[in-house]
Order: structure tokens, then sequence, then C-alpha cells
């Protein structure tokens, strides 16, 4: 399969595309997704996404790649956030992953 284009979604809007197809035409991949974010989607308010991503946007050594898969996960550790960028070239520092965990523990999760 090739990629025609690529864009970020909440993780919320994509759990709601997905779960609008019928599931026999979901791709192996879209069902593995689907699967994954109805166990783990923590923030199913999309006026609480939109502000977490203004928030987590302030913070300079963020790419739009990581807020998203911040607000994927909603880290409440450290070690959460420092698993999120393990495999990315990024180097946070003290202060930017406690940011990122008083951010993200502002709001409530389900």
């Amino acid at each position: 399969m090739k990629v025609k284009e690529e864009n970020y979604a909440y993780p919320i809007e994509a759990l709601e595309a997905l779960q609008d197809k019928d599931e026999e035409n979901l791709s192996h991949e879209q069902k593995i997704a689907l699967e994954n974010l109805t166990r783990h989607c923590k923030v199913q308010d999309l006026g609480t996404l939109e502000e977490l991503y203004k928030e987590l946007t302030e913070i300079d050594s963020l790419k739009e790649k990581h807020v998203y898969k911040l607000l994927e996960v909603v880290p409440e550790h450290e070690s959460t956030v420092r698993s999120v960028f393990s495999k990315e070239r990024v180097k946070l520092d003290d202060s930017e992953i406690n940011k990122i965990i008083e951010i993200c523990g502002s709001i409530e999760t389900e």
C-alpha cells in the first residue's frame, strides 16, 4: 500500500472514524488500531484534546507528531513520557518532562 497523504488526528477522531466503518472492510492494521484505541483512548472529549494540544505545542522541543502521541497516551508519570520519546531523536530535559506531566495531569481521563 502506498501512502498518499499523512494527516494527524486526535485519538477520539480516529476511534470514531474506525467505528463508523464496517469491521469486515477494515484492513488488519485498522483492526489493530481500533482495538488499541478502544482500550486505551483516555480522553473522549474533543474540546479537552484541543486544549491539551494547544498547551503541549507551547513546549518548543515537541514536534507535532510528538504532541499527538502524547495526546494518545496522556502520560501521568515521567517513565511514560520517557518511553514515548525512547526512539526519538529529541532530548527532553527534566523541566520539559515535568511540564508535560503537569499539562496532562490537569485534565480528567476516562
